[in-house]
């Protein structure tokens, strides 16, 4: 079979790009240092759930949901069959899924602007922009993260028909990443009438290809309305946009969206990070030299354009590449616009389109290709005017990327950051701390400012466990240490450090408080001949106590114990498990000493072993008590 074989120039462009998509993912990995997620909560759980308790065609294909996106919860079920329960691979796939992203974006870039730098430059300003904290940071993050995959798959297409004689298959596989997109987020049907106007631009004939985008469309409805119940998406925060929707809202947002792709926050904090008015005044200097060097491009751009009209009489092919990807921005902005607030994530979109835009105005601007510029500093042979975009493009790219690393440093403000280092918190302290041994453990959290649903308590660990169960896991709050009794083996305290908004595991401290050991008592809860512990009664006030003894009773063996110096109890053990019980003032300290007048004398580990898993089995949930094993 004949195989082409790669000259020499060739091969040495497909190396450099191949190190250039590689720093890429490199660069990716560094500019998300920090983003992490070790705990689900809201929706990234409630999927989680879904996925072990749906079957396949429950989870991918729901009925009677207010959204149908069978094609990203079809993705999401294979991403979470790879994931597991090792949620801490989360962010790590998301970022990769990110360089595949960035990788397409440099090559399409690239072609525009017949300019392996400015290619670079769009793939590195994609990966390091401020829109990308919901794609990297949630699980959910995947659904935008494929739309913009399938996105830049359709824009691409699209494209290559209007640059290709041959368009007809282009346009298929354009067709058929609309009908995916559609359902995979559905905003993103406001797009169709790029189709139209492509066709229209190469004046096509076909029937069919006319035909298509809009069965397309109509079938979408179709299937909509069979599982949804209606054609009209619904909007963001559980409203619909039927009922939101405002002409004077919808105009800001518009112009938000605008701004947020220019580099000003122009929305609130939660949203945001950090809103306009309190951003660095450096940052703002940035972002308005970044404009301007956009706007004399821009500018150049269209002046070139027009003197190209008065000649031609007729819009030059560049214009409709620009109108196409213009085109396709307007309709990303619109679709997101009609709700009632601008969240960032919703910006990549159109930003990503702006980007490629950027690289198609400088590719038109400055026809020839890998202009060596490097080379010609060094030569002194500059010509300012002929290298004025690429010096534009550059003077742009190197204000906008403080800015966007100014955006990263500002995640924390943002709605969804706060509770995901909370439920990060929780899980580091528990799961991250014990490991598997958290199973089985009822886990006491000392307040609940932070509103844990009951979902997320009974559902968080389950999470964790291959089986996904985490039998025996519960979760109660109590407003304070002596709202629970003695800490046993089988308990976890977790305390809410609301100043830093966070999880403290706290159950050695709870432990100590609870009964603390002066001397001759041990953390795994024998007791020598002599012992002295301060224990803390609960909210009744009763102290009970269990006592072991792991060898054979010769009938001698007596147990003195004397509370605060003062109150003195002596019995005989009689048998080798005896419960013992006195009342104190509720939540009161005492001190107690504990003396034996015997010593065990050589005991196999099997009796040991037994003796202790009856305990375990028959006493070890007892409230408000205090173990000894006399040795």
């Amino acid at each position: 079979m004949f195989e082409r074989e790669f000259s020499l120039e060739e091969r040495n462009n497909l190396l450099k790009d191949s190190i250039i998509i590689l720093v890429m993912f490199a660069f990716a990995f560094v500019v998300n240092t920090g983003i992490r997620i070790s705990g689900l909560y809201m929706d990234d759980l409630y999927m989680w759930s879904c996925y072990g308790e749906q079957s396949f065609v429950e989870y991918v294909f729901p009925v009677g949901s207010t959204r149908f996106r069978p094609v990203y919860w079809f993705i999401a079920w294979l991403e979470l069959g790879i994931i597991g329960n090792n949620i801490t691979w989360i962010v790590p796939f998301n970022i990769i899924f990110a360089g595949i992203i960035s990788a397409f974006l440099y090559l399409f870039a690239k072609q525009l602007s017949a300019s392996r730098t400015v290619g670079l430059i769009a793939g590195i300003m994609f990966l390091c922009s401020r829109f990308s904290y919901y794609n990297i940071s949630q699980l959910l993050g995947l659904m935008e993260a494929v739309c913009l995959l399938f996105l830049l798959i359709i824009v691409y297409n699209l494209y290559s028909c209007l640059t290709e004689k041959e368009h007809s298959v282009r346009f298929v596989i354009a067709v058929i990443f609309y009908f995916l997109i559609c359902f995979t987020h559905e905003r993103y049907m406001a797009i169709l009438p790029m189709f139209f106007y492509v066709l229209f631009i190469k004046k096509e004939k076909s029937i069919r290809l006319w035909t298509a985008p809009f069965a397309a469309f109509v079938l979408v409805q179709i299937v909509r309305l069979m599982s949804t119940g209606a054609v009209m998406p619904a909007g963001t925060g559980s409203t619909f946009v039927k009922d939101t929707f405002n002409l004077k809202d919808f105009i800001k947002n518009l112009l938000a969206e605008i701004l947020y792709i220019l580099g000003i926050n122009a929305g609130p904090e939660h949203l945001n990070g950090i809103t306009w008015a309190d951003t660095n005044m450096i940052i703002k200097l940035f972002v308005g030299g970044a404009a301007l060097a956009l706007l004399i491009i821009i500018i150049i751009y269209i002046r070139n354009q027009i003197t190209l009209f008065m000649h031609q009489k007729i819009l030059s092919f560049a214009a409709h590449i620009s109108l196409l990807l213009l085109g396709t921005m307007a309709g990303c902005i619109v679709a997101s616009a009609v709700t009632i607030r601008v969240e960032m994530r919703w910006v990549y979109a159109p930003y990503m389109l702006a980007l490629l835009w950027l690289a198609h105005i400088y590719g038109t601007i400055k026809k020839e290709k890998d202009v060596d510029f490097t080379k010609k500093i060094l030569s002194m042979d500059i010509d300012i005017k002929e290298y004025l975009p690429f010096i534009l493009v550059l003077i742009w790219a190197v204000l906008m990327l403080p800015v966007e690393i100014y955006g990263h440093l500002k995640y924390g403000n943002i709605y969804l950051f706060p509770d995901q280092k909370r439920y990060n918190a929780l899980a580091d302290e528990t799961y991250g701390k014990y490991g598997s041994k958290v199973f089985g453990k009822k886990i006491y959290i000392i307040g609940n400012h932070y509103e844990m649903s009951d979902f997320t308590a009974k559902t968080f660990f389950k999470v964790f466990d291959p089986k996904r169960k985490a039998e025996g896991t519960s979760v109660e709050f109590v407003e304070s240490y002596r709202d629970f009794g003695q800490v046993t083996s089988n308990m976890l305290v977790i305390e809410e450090d609301v100043a830093s908004n966070t999880f403290v595991d706290v159950t050695d401290m709870m432990r100590s408080v609870k009964c603390e050991a002066v001397r001759g008592y041990y953390d795994d809860g024998w007791l020598d001949e002599e012992a002295e512990l301060n224990i803390m009664a609960g909210r009744t006030g009763i102290i009970k106590l269990e006592f072991m003894y792991p060898g054979e009773l010769e009938g001698y063996e007596n147990i003195s114990m004397t509370m605060d110096n003062s109150v003195r109890l002596d019995f005989k053990l009689e048998n080798n498990i005896s419960y013992h019980e006195f009342e104190v003032k509720p939540y009161e300290i005492i001190n107690l000493k504990i003396k034996n007048n015997f010593k065990p004398k050589d005991v196999t580990y099997a009796e040991i072993a037994a003796l202790s898993e009856f305990m375990r089995v028959n006493h070890e949930n007892k409230i408000e008590s205090c173990r000894g094993k006399t040795r």
